[in-house]
């Protein structure tokens, strides 16, 4: 096929696997996009430190990433359909459990319990995806399924300060919480299970995984992208804008989503690009990119230069997040990709804790010029680790046309 024969986002969506998985995905970061912008803040109104932000932030990331290695055995055994509902249902309940805190110590307890349910959940959505779509589209089907985050985000997001001052900073939580009951019944009444081979689901050991350069590269990368994000979007951006900007928790919001729209607009071109010229090809740039905005971010001390960052940050965000998972494909047979998911997400996790726990105590102990440059160095580790191995993606046919279009 040629160019004009290549499936759009409107062709993509009338596939049902893909347009089940975007359609839940857009209810539940609906009301992630409210919560995001005045988490920080609700933990600071228990009396805490910065650090202790970054340690609220990263408890919900920890016991996921305690659960992550077990995700793979209960998909296999009770469904993608199952898991991702029961998923959904936990974050929920620990959201509205969080709401209710009387303190800073119950915040972090019941904020981490739903980590559990956020485990069982995107790895259910992952596998799900990585089993139902043909490796020649997945760059694209992955920048509409992260287009489903963004959306979601960008609705949400603006509102969180404005629900926080009307209704109260616990307001938020609530509202997740029904978003995800919401996702919930939408998982269940619209994902079905996808055939398996016996073979597959025997194989649930870490040593059925390659492991080699390819597959720890692969590793790396999204650990340094989770790094990333739960560093300077979950805890510094907040705290940064509010307290060295000097913005509203409304205007924070609302910048959080400047970034979001960036990210979206780039999600598509990155998954296409990501199919046809490669997955290395893009992700190298990208991450170099994204390490020198994150440096810059923590110069950007004025409004104008705040939200041009985050402008920007979306764009570098975008192209950085489609290769990891479709290189995950690439690089693990079909049989291990259970376990492969969990390792995937564990090592995602993993940076995901440590990111925010980092920033946090960096930003207590040297301002946050230092947090923002410190963040961006495990995406740098990455572009040096990913300029080591060979290109991924399937050899292109004979035609010069991408695979499985």
């Amino acid at each position: 096929m040629g160019d004009a024969a290549e499936p759009g986002i409107l062709d993509l969506l009338r596939i049902r696997e893909i347009r089940a998985a975007v359609v839940g995905t857009f209810v539940i970061m609906l009301g992630f996009g409210i919560l995001s912008p005045v988490l920080p803040k609700y933990a600071r109104s228990f009396h805490v430190g910065y650090d202790a932000v970054g340690v609220l932030v990263a408890a919900f990331s920890l016991t996921r990433l305690v659960f992550d290695p077990f995700t793979g055995r209960l998909i296999d055994r009770f469904g993608e359909r199952a898991m991702v509902t029961t998923g959904a249902l936990i974050v929920g309940a620990s959201s509205a459990l969080a709401a209710t805190a009387p303190t800073y110590t119950w915040l972090v307890v019941f904020r981490a319990a739903g980590g559990a349910g956020s485990a069982v959940f995107f790895a259910a959505l992952l596998s799900y995806l990585l089993r139902t779509v043909p490796s020649g589209r997945l760059g694209r089907v992955m920048g509409v399924y992260y287009g489903s985050f963004n959306v979601g985000t960008i609705a949400g997001q603006p509102f969180g300060g404005l629900f926080a001052r009307w209704f109260g900073l616990s307001s938020p939580l609530w509202i997740y919480a029904t978003a995800c009951l919401v996702a919930a019944v939408v998982f269940w009444r619209t994902i079905h299970n996808p055939e398996r081979n016996d073979r597959e689901v025997r194989r649930h050991s870490l040593r059925s995984l390659p492991w080699g350069r390819p597959f720890v590269t692969v590793l790396v990368v999204n650990g340094a992208y989770m790094w990333m994000a739960g560093a300077v979007y979950a805890t510094l951006i907040p705290l940064f804008g509010n307290e060295r900007v000097h913005l509203p928790l409304s205007a924070i919001g609302l910048g959080l989503a400047i970034s979001s729209a960036t990210e979206f607009a780039a999600l598509f071109p990155a998954g296409k690009a990501t199919d046809r010229a490669g997955r290395k090809a893009v992700l190298v740039p990208a991450y170099a990119a994204l390490a020198v905005t994150t440096v810059l971010l923590g110069f950007a001390t004025t409004p104008v230069l705040f939200m041009i960052g985050l402008g920007v940050l979306g764009v570098a965000s975008g192209y950085s997040s489609v290769p990891p998972a479709v290189m995950l494909a690439d690089v693990t047979p079909e049989e291990s990709r259970g376990v492969a998911v969990g390792a995937f997400r564990f090592v995602g996790d993993l940076g995901f804790v440590l990111g925010p726990l980092v920033a946090g105590y960096a930003a207590t102990l040297f301002d946050f010029g230092p947090a923002f440059a410190l963040s961006a160095v495990p995406v740098l580790l990455a572009v040096a680790l990913a300029l080591s191995i060979h290109e991924t993606m399937p050899l292109l046919p004979r035609t010069g046309e991408a695979p499985g279009l």
